[in-house]
């Protein structure tokens, strides 16, 4: 059964693979395949406010495989799978088969995690360590053996050198061992005190490199407040968004009204749920509602500070949801209510991530269309103008023929002397232009861009729209 689970897993994250690569992909591969492995840690992680070792591995993966979208985003699958299977195995040492059979079922199903098991991110890989982990914590508890705490000081390790939130796993693991500290005997609670000091001292070198990347990140969302609430500002809305978010993954609908009243129903039976599982509750098996809470609310506090609540970086606690899930399904010892209750979940991962698979609105931005556009109509006499500071790296990926770009922004907000000077020169021997309206919102909200190419005698002849990239407008003179 097992094996049929993770054989669905991965047919399910094979599907659409070949999506166009989109903003945060882009970046991450352009610089895998331009930087060596010294810069990519030194240089471009300070800047992309993530921890070095997924960058490590993409750049070890496309040296072998390449950089096609299909196999930069293999490495993703695989550890996407192999989460399917940990959770499992977590499942079968906190309850019984039947419910890691089914915590699996539902994990592979997941559209939310489906949907980051396809992407160029560190998110899956996060995931995975984080259930490994999670994994040898509960081993420990079990039982004490020296390969049990090898394999969770190193998984906790690494977990620390993918991504930032799931260090809000510490934290669970202290709460716990500090809450039932008289209950768990099998293991010595004192003997956590030298691994968690192991931990930190294998992850300390790039705590040497944290307030650099730290004040990177500060700097550049007080430059643009905009930005900073699109990567995951303390907003309430994105706190109830998240278990939503959970629940069906990335679909929405334009009007919220809409949107709550659809999800409701499905609302109601989540809280089901996870009022069944309270009658499995047993010490062990609370470790699951700390592992699930605690980093969401840690992150939404620390999110007054610096920007990073999105429900995305949460990927790492879905285990626990789905384990959670899986035990109020088995709770009742009458097969057709547990085998009702199952359908139900399954018909909302597979409906949600059926959506997705189908409507390209919930798909990733769709750059390949958008430059293979500008290729099609641009000419010796063309410029590609960005609503930014540089070009954007997606464009760079797809614009193998060379096509002439350039940012029309000197930083991440216009200002009107500086756009009037850039359009100058810019166009000054050209008069073919095509302006991405992309990240504008931000960059320029008063579309000083656009109006002052207007004011040089340009002319919008054509203007076409792209899922994810919005509008790209056509000039001429």
């Amino acid at each position: 059964m097992i094996v049929a689970v993770l054989l669905i897993a991965l047919v399910l994250r094979l599907i659409k693979l070949n999506q166009s690569l989109w903003l945060d992909e882009a970046i991450n591969v352009n610089v895998a395949q331009a930087l060596n492995f010294k810069r990519l840690v030194t240089d471009y992680a300070i800047g992309d406010f993530h921890p070095p070792f997924f960058h490590i591995v993409l750049k070890s993966w496309m040296l072998f495989f390449g950089s096609s979208e299909i196999a930069v985003r293999i490495p993703s699958v695989i550890f996407g799978v192999a989460t399917v299977y940990l959770i499992f195995l977590i499942g079968r040492k906190l309850y019984e088969r039947k419910t890691a059979l089914i915590a699996a079922t539902l994990l592979a199903t997941s559209p939310l995690h489906i949907y980051y098991s396809q992407e160029a991110r560190m998110y899956s890989l996060a995931t995975f360590f984080t259930a490994l982990s999670v994994y040898f914590f509960i081993s420990i508890i079990e039982k004490d053996r020296i390969a049990y705490w090898f394999g969770f000081i190193i998984s906790t390790a690494l977990m620390m050198y993918v991504d930032y939130l799931p260090y809000f796993m510490i934290p669970v693991y202290i709460i716990f061992l500090a809450l039932f500290r008289k209950k768990v005997r099998k293991t010595p609670i004192h003997s956590f005190i030298p691994a968690f000091i192991l931990i930190i001292i294998l992850v300390s070198p790039w705590f040497l490199f944290l307030p650099k990347q730290l004040n990177t990140g500060l700097s550049a969302a007080a430059a643009s407040p905009g930005w900073a609430n699109v990567v995951g500002s303390a907003q309430f809305k994105n706190l109830l968004l998240a278990p939503v978010k959970f629940t069906i993954g990335r679909i929405s609908n334009d009007n919220n009204l809409t949107y709550v009243l659809l999800f409701t129903p499905v609302g109601l039976y989540v809280l089901l749920l996870f009022t069944l599982s309270l009658f499995r509750i047993s010490v062990t098996r609370f470790f699951l509602w700390l592992w699930l809470f605690i980093p969401v609310v840690g992150a939404f506090v620390v999110a007054f500070f610096v920007p990073v609540f999105a429900y995305f970086r949460f990927i790492f606690v879905l285990p626990a949801l789905y384990l959670i899930w899986a035990s109020a399904i088995n709770t009742i010892n009458y097969h057709k209510l547990s085998r009702f209750l199952l359908i139900i979940a399954l018909i909302i991962n597979l409906a949600s991530s059926s959506i997705y698979f189908i409507n390209p609105k919930f798909q990733r931005e769709n750059w390949r269309a958008a430059t293979a556009y500008i290729r099609q109509e641009s000419d010796n006499d063309s410029i590609v103008i960005f609503e930014s500071a540089n070009t954007f790296a997606p464009f760079d990926y797809y614009n193998r023929s060379g096509i002439k770009a350039a940012g029309g922004l000197n930083s991440f907000s216009a200002k009107e002397n500086d756009v009037k000077q850039n359009v100058q020169v810019l166009t000054q021997d050209v008069s073919h232009v095509f302006l991405f309206q992309y990240l504008s919102g931000i960059t320029d909200p008063q579309g000083l861009l656009f109006q002052e190419l207007t004011r040089n005698n340009f002319k919008n002849i054509q203007t076409k729209n792209f899922e994810g990239v919005g509008f790209v407008y056509e000039f001429t003179r």
